[in-house]
């Protein structure tokens, strides 16, 4: 009889809202020094972040190069197998600053869509000369984003 209960006792986790990424910021080709990066696993379509967002910030290195995240917030779950479910909304985003203060999308997920958040490591190459556009996470055709990073994952599923 307890055996059958067990399944579904609530039990506390960690799950993931927002991927690590490690990448590149350059203007001109050149790497920028001293770029804020924020991560943040709740975002709206202009890059604002949610008041309950999670966030963490870095500045990239004389290279131009930083690593940020992963995100995980804590919750309580029945866990039943047959029951799982891991589509999750995907409104995480990275945002830069060069001035210190204001800052731009740099990859805004599409917060109308469902997906997953990679557990992978994500690349980033981004171009503060470039014009915001929208690109897929190859191999993630549910990972959809806009701004001027292009993102990579390590590795496909």
């Amino acid at each position: 009889m307890f055996a059958g209960l067990a399944g579904c006792v609530p039990w506390p986790h960690h799950y993931l809202t927002a991927p690590r990424i490690a990448g590149t910021i350059v203007k001109a080709g050149q790497p920028v020094a001293g770029v804020r990066i924020q991560l943040a696993d709740v975002m709206d379509e202009s890059g604002e972040t949610a008041s309950t967002a999670k966030k963490l910030e870095v500045v990239t290195d004389a290279q131009g190069h930083f690593t940020v995240g992963p995100i995980r917030r804590f919750a309580w779950s029945a866990h039943v197998p047959v029951l799982t479910v891991t589509l999750n909304t995907v409104p995480w985003g990275l945002r830069l600053s060069t001035d210190g203060q204001s800052f731009r999308a740099g990859w805004l997920s599409d917060p109308t869509l469902f997906g997953e958040v990679l557990n992978v490591p994500v690349v980033a190459t981004c171009d503060l000369n470039a014009a915001s556009k929208s690109s897929v996470i190859a191999g993630y055709k549910s990972l959809v984003g806009n701004g001027p990073c292009t993102l990579t994952a390590e590795s496909k599923k």
